[in-house]
């Protein structure tokens, strides 16, 4: 599975807004899990969802009374229906080709990018166990979105009836939604409406990349065994990846330091913030690992900002706060209590960059994944001082534990700082290909 690691179980009947309601039942299990932006995570076994029913259709009641059957395809080895069917579910769509957005009659809005299990709902952050796509110039959301998701988060709207496979919806849409497509129009060839056009290509703006080499000067970062330094790595690293997107006319660069000098936590997001201005951008800040007391662990994680979740990632947000409280700074809470944080990631829900972040951060860790001979340890979230106030799509990247005598090694070679400038090259041009472009970023 890609994105943020799971754990596997029944999924809680507490969760946000009082999800499943008194008189509705919890889904079938079926192998999503949804990870929100303030840390709460529901998860799911993944037995098989249509036992006992057609593996084509998806039988819909609406209010009480018998309703339609929807095509369910499996192009990509996974259920999934034509987005144009959630039309008669009572949905409107905006596909805007690069990101599609989703409102319900009741006023809920969710967004997501096709490609990208993550989905922005009504201002909280969920990873589905796949995600939507395109087959044939059609949009297709996985299977689970409509039988998990809207009945856990509008159970007043949704209920999925488990033991006859039957998804039942409580008020039957009026006007134009009330033609789904079924299966035997799909059997006869035709295909299902056709989603909102995307608006015209808009004249690319501008884009800026600002590379936050981590640590510097009289914070030498975590420091391996054979003394290799942190802050050295992430220069190198940052140096060659500036290197390398100057070559392209179309990105500014900016480095919040380009040699071994200390810059505060805080003045790297505020500048990258001024920066930027009005133009897209995105923040990359770039780490190493570090755990003394478990020399035995490897591998290489891409955070984004929130809340942690887990003690692992509480503790390397710290290791990476650690100079807040060095040099003046010592009066500043810790950001898993500090008010602030709270603050910067409401307005993060708010212009949707914690959205974005999280696809961006997917795109890293599957680049670094290409070369990279550590454990993949996935998409993470923690409250990181450097990338709360760089209002922009931000990543914090851990390249992998320089206090692992076999991963310090490979951190100190010229040819691993080479590849990994490459992956993020490659990650940062695939988001832009997927963020609007001029965008109110």
């Amino acid at each position: 599975m890609r994105g943020i690691h799971i754990l596997l179980g029944a999924m809680s009947p507490r969760g946000r807004r009082g999800a499943w309601g008194a008189s509705c039942h919890p889904p079938a299990p079926f192998g999503l899990v949804l990870v929100m932006a303030l840390g709460v995570s529901l998860a799911l076994s993944p037995p098989s969802l249509l036992v006992g029913q057609s593996p084509a259709t998806l039988s819909v009641s609406f209010a009480g009374e018998e309703g339609a059957t929807l095509p369910v395809a499996s192009h990509r080895g996974y259920p999934s229906l034509p987005a144009a069917a959630l039309l008669s579910l009572g949905w409107q769509a905006d596909d805007r080709g690069t990101e599609v957005f989703l409102r319900h009659r009741t006023g809920i809005q969710l967004a997501f990018v096709p490609g990208s299990p993550f989905l922005a709902w009504d201002g909280d952050l969920f990873q589905m166990a796949e995600a939507a796509y395109r087959f044939d110039g059609q949009l297709h959301v996985p299977l689970q979105l409509v039988v998990d998701l809207f009945p856990g988060l509008l159970p007043r709207a949704y209920e999925w009836d488990r033991e006859r496979r039957i998804l039942r919806v409580a008020e039957r849409p009026s006007g134009p939604f009330n033609d789904p497509p079924t299966s035997s129009s799909a059997a006869e060839g035709s295909s299902p409406p056709v989603l909102a056009s995307p608006p015209p290509p808009r004249t690319r703006a501008p884009r800026v990349v600002i590379i936050d080499p981590g640590h510097g000067g009289s914070d030498p970062g975590a420091i391996g065994p054979g003394g290799t330094r942190e802050k050295d790595v992430a220069l190198a690293v940052g140096l060659e990846l500036s290197r390398l997107l100057a070559e392209d006319p179309e990105v500014e660069v900016r480095l919040t330091r380009d040699r071994d000098l200390l810059v505060p936590i805080w003045e790297r997001g505020e500048r990258a913030t001024a920066w930027k201005g009005d133009r897209p951008g995105v923040f990359v800040s770039i780490h190493a690992n570090g755990l003394p007391g478990r020399p035995e662990v490897r591998g290489f994680e891409t955070y984004f900002l929130s809340e942690a979740r887990t003690e692992h990632e509480r503790r390397v947000a710290a290791a990476e706060n650690a100079p807040l409280y060095q040099g003046g700074e010592e009066d500043r809470p810790p950001p898993s209590q500090d008010p602030l944080l709270a603050g910067i990631l409401r307005d993060l829900r708010t212009f949707d960059h914690q959205h974005w972040s999280a696809l961006f951060a997917e795109l890293v860790q599957r680049e670094m994944g290409t070369f990279h001979p550590g454990p993949d340890r996935g998409v993470k979230q923690g409250p990181f001082a450097v990338i709360t106030n760089a209002l922009m799509p931000s990543v914090l990247v851990e390249l992998g534990f320089i206090t692992n005598q076999e991963e310090e090694r490979l951190l100190a070679r010229p040819e691993f700082h080479r590849d990994t400038a490459e992956a993020l090259a490659r990650a940062i041009q695939d988001f832009f290909q997927r963020y609007p472009a001029g965008s109110d970023s």
